[in-house]
C-alpha cells in the first residue's frame, strides 16, 4: 500500500517487503538505527492519512468496528 519496500531475508530468501508488511520483529532488526526510519514513517503516516475518509466511511457503514 505504501511502495515504501525494504530488502528482508525470510527464510533463506531475500525479498522486497513493504514496511506495513515487516513483522514487529524485523522492524525492531532492520530498522533500529537506520536514517530511513523517519521517512518510512513519514510515507506510512501520509498513506494512512490519506486513506482515513474510507476507514471512517466504511466504520459508518458498519463494515469496521
Amino acid at each position: 500500500m505504501t511502495g515504501a519496500y525494504l530488502r528482508v531475508q525470510r527464510k533463506d530468501k531475500w525479498e522486497n517487503i513493504e514496511v506495513e508488511h515487516l513483522t514487529n520483529q524485523e522492524r525492531e532488526l532492520y530498522l533500529y538505527g537506520d536514517k530511513r526510519l523517519m521517512q518510512w514513517l513519514h510515507i506510512v503516516c501520509n498513506k494512512l492519512h490519506e486513506i482515513q475518509p474510507l476507514l471512517d466511511e466504511l466504520k459508518e457503514d458498519g463494515i469496521l468496528a
